[in-house]
């Protein structure tokens, strides 16, 4: 412990060792130091304005008159801030480093500035000008984070990520504002006419899928004929080669015709007695697999095909499956 600080700031000191400078204690560390809501220790911490604002710096001390606080330079009850800054110790060269108007450490310059009770302050009259310049001052640090090598580096970026998520979120709200009496308007139109179009639609439809049906049953119907027909011609075909290998049968006046062969014919369109006519088209469909092991022989070199298999791998794989085939690496992920 520092030697200028009496014996009941070792709390603080230890608290300060385990966290580091502008860190973060865990639960755990917490426990082992032996910690109580109601029970304020003396030392150098920070804490938020509120949920996810910026830090203020926070002083906790002795006096005869008793344990007095001060957060952001203002008087304030120990019991009351205790609580919120416990985790978070600093040293004593920070807090006075940033009581005297210094940014924190581990802060982003761009976040910093932005954040301070002068910011917010680009010259722009129009709100979303002011926004643009706000994200585009940021968006210019992010190139300062590419590569992280450190945990105080780790930590600006987040600040940074922070802010940019921030300006997102209140550029995102503005935007569905203004945005929100056009949708209630749109709705209310979709809500007089979507279910007339529906209605209208749904009917059509009933009736292609009745003349899809028919036209199907019809060009099977006709396929038939044509199998059947073109099995004839082949038929009479063989017979005429057979008989001319006869010379008994050899007779050219008597010699059978050979039919043609079969040709098929397009569908014709359907014509109404009112509005316009509906075209037919002969389409082939895939209605079952019959054989996984062949299609997949066919397709394995698809990249449509690749594509859904990583993407199942990957869904595989965050279940907890082990999947063959595939090579997996743990990596962090941070939210």
């Amino acid at each position: 412990m520092n030697a200028h600080f009496p014996p009941q700031y070792a709390w603080y000191f230890k608290a300060l060792a385990m966290a580091g400078d502008c860190g973060e204690l865990t639960r755990s560390q917490l426990s082992t130091l032996g910690i109580s809501e109601g029970d304020p220790q003396p030392g150098f911490y920070r804490k938020r304005t509120h949920k996810d604002g910026p830090f203020v710096p926070v002083a906790i001390w002795n006096t005869e008159g008793g344990m007095v606080a001060l957060v952001g330079g203002t008087a304030a009850d120990p019991a009351n801030v205790w609580s919120f800054c416990a985790r978070h110790p600093i040293s004593e060269a920070t807090y006075n480093a940033v009581d005297a108007g210094a940014n924190w450490p581990d802060a982003d310059p761009v976040v910093a500035e932005q954040i301070a009770p002068a910011g917010h302050n680009s010259g722009a009259v129009d709100e979303a000008e002011a926004l643009r310049d706000q994200i585009d001052a940021a968006r210019k640090g992010v190139d300062a984070y590419k590569v992280i090598a450190d945990d105080e580096t780790l930590a600006k970026a987040q600040s940074l990520r922070s802010r940019l998520n921030e300006l997102s979120g209140e550029a995102d709200k503005k935007r569905e504002d203004l945005k929100r009496p056009h949708l209630d308007a749109g709705r209310d139109i979709d809500k007089k006419w979507q279910p007339l179009v529906k209605s209208a639609k749904e009917g059509a439809d009933e009736i292609r899928k009745a003349m899809s049906a028919y036209e199907t049953a019809k060009l099977q119907r006709q396929r038939e004929a044509e199998r059947k027909a073109e099995a004839e011609r082949r038929a009479a075909e063989e017979a005429r080669k057979a008989a001319e290998k006869t010379e008994e049968a050899f007779d050219p006046v008597d010699e059978p015709a050979t039919p043609e062969p079969v040709t098929s014919a397009a569908p014709a369109p359907i014509k109404g007695s009112y509005g316009r006519a509906a075209s037919v088209s002969v389409i082939n469909v895939v209605t079952a697999i019959t054989d996984q092991a062949a299609l997949y022989e066919f397709l394995k070199d698809h990249p449509d095909l690749k594509n859904c298999m990583f993407d199942l791998a990957k869904r595989a794989v965050a279940r907890g499956h082990t999947v063959p085939g595939v090579s997996v690496e743990e990596q962090a992920k941070v939210a």
